[in-house]
């Protein structure tokens, strides 16, 4: 068995048949690979859509499971692969035609413990051709772990990467449980134990935005939930920096990545249902950590900067939080709506006329 899907689902009957027929429709031989579904306490018709595809493919085996969690899933499935190689995958997301027999190839090719590649965040459901099919295998640049995260970092998402099974096993590395964002921390933990590692640009993958997500819900309890869990998985960022310094590692793109995670929980206050009172004192902790205010951003957008700016005057962020909850509505119309729709149409045209 050269391949392992792991593939965690919950209440996802409207894309399960799509993300499963993304994999078993390419042209690879069924014998090499196994999907490993696990049905996470769906409360949908999930299950019984999955259950009757896989009588159709035995390559598909499914387990089910009380609602545990993506991470618990995702651990789960680990301990039941048998390939050699694992592939996680988001049952709301889709593999592009003509793209895993080409990663097996570079896998086998250069020897390697992980294989990174590209792919495209979208809303879209029907964007399945790639924008660089085939690009040179003679082309990839092998590096060992250490070398390869200083220069480059590291995927933020598990699902555009390859791991070597063995890697998983011997480490012991495994997601954290009950908390989102810990694909970033899985990756800062694995990637430099790799002895060979490669980035591929291949696009391969959709992960496609879904309104139902935890990053997308607006809903009270949900939306906090994932600033929180952003605000521990970036201490658990400081642990690896200075785990990395401590073993000669280059920290500038791990530092870089955790600014931008600090960045993102800025945005989230400022849209959040958090009192005043409750910001003042997440802001208060995060300078407890070291990590507020932020880095001076270096980046070419003027407004990035100016957002930046006002996150780091606390009272002047604490004056704009004010202001966006008056003025919400037509805020969240005009530009944050807007805003998603010219990124969509971009990346729409850039498939179409790569």
């Amino acid at each position: 068995m050269i391949l392992s899907f792991i593939i965690p689902m919950y209440n996802a009957e409207e894309y399960i048949e799509q993300c499963l027929y993304s994999i078993i429709d390419q042209p690879v031989n069924k014998n090499i690979f196994e999907i490993i579904l696990i049905n996470d306490g769906s409360t949908d018709n999930s299950l019984s859509k999955a259950n009757e595809i896989s009588k159709k493919h035995k390559s598909i085996t499914v387990y089910s499971q009380k609602n545990k969690g993506l991470s618990a899933t995702r651990n789960r499935g680990i301990e039941l692969a048998r390939g050699a190689y694992i592939w996680f995958i988001d049952a709301d997301d889709y593999i592009i035609p003509n793209t895993v027999n080409t990663l097996l190839s570079c896998l086998k090719k250069h020897n390697l413990d992980i294989l990174e590649f590209q792919y495209i965040r979208t809303e879209s459901r029907v964007l399945n051709v790639s924008i660089n099919n085939n690009p040179s295998l003679a082309d990839v640049k092998v590096q060992n772990g250490k070398k390869y995260v200083a220069r480059r970092g590291y995927n933020e998402s598990c699902c555009i990467s390859i791991y070597r099974r063995e890697l998983i096993i011997q480490i012991g590395v495994r997601f954290i449980e009950g908390k989102i964002m810990e694909d970033m921390v899985f990756n800062a933990e694995i990637v430099p134990k790799a002895n060979r590692i490669a980035y591929y640009p291949l696009d391969a993958y959709r992960y496609v935005i879904n309104p139902n997500s935890i990053w997308m819900n607006e809903e009270s309890a949900a939306y906090r939930k994932s600033i929180t869990d952003f605000i521990f998985m970036t201490k658990k960022i400081s642990f690896f920096i200075k785990d990395y310094k401590q073993n000669d590692i280059g920290t500038k793109i791990i530092e870089s990545k955790q600014q931008e995670m600090l960045f993102n929980i800025s945005k989230r206050l400022l849209t959040s249902d958090f009192t005043i009172s409750e910001i003042n004192t997440i802001i208060k902790d995060l300078r407890k950590h070291k990590l507020y205010p932020l880095s001076k951003y270096n980046g070419i957008s003027k407004f990035r900067k100016f957002e930046n700016y006002m996150f780091n005057k606390k009272l002047l962020f604490l004056l704009s939080i004010r202001i966006y909850r008056f003025f919400k509505k037509p805020i969240d119309h005009f530009i944050i709506k807007k805003y998603r729709q010219r990124r969509e149409k971009l990346i729409k045209e850039t498939i179409v006329n790569p």
